[in-house]
């Protein structure tokens, strides 16, 4: 179960990439919660434990109904110059 979860998350890394940024930027740095430098290790590390765990969840979830995650569809979209299926035929 855990190879398969990690798989997911390896074939939107691209979105988790963008995603964990996001979600890090609104609660360190300055135009978001400011509380850069403000916690300790141990909150640091349970903070990346619960984002791992929100990724492992939602990529297995986004993967029973999409082939491909938003920002890979995006990119995979651009690359050939006209919107990708997203779901599977079928």
């Amino acid at each position: 179960m855990l190879p398969r979860a990690l798989a997911a998350v390896g074939r939107m890394a691209l979105t988790a990439y963008l995603g964990t940024t996001l979600i890090c930027v609104l609660i360190f740095d300055g135009w978001g919660a400011g509380q850069f430098g403000s916690w300790s290790h141990a909150e640091t590390w349970r903070l990346t434990s619960w984002i791992w765990l929100f990724w492992l969840i939602a990529a297995s979830a986004w993967f029973s109904f999409f082939r491909f995650g938003p920002m890979e569809w995006l990119w995979r979209s651009l690359t050939f110059l006209r919107p990708q299926p997203m779901r599977e035929r079928g």
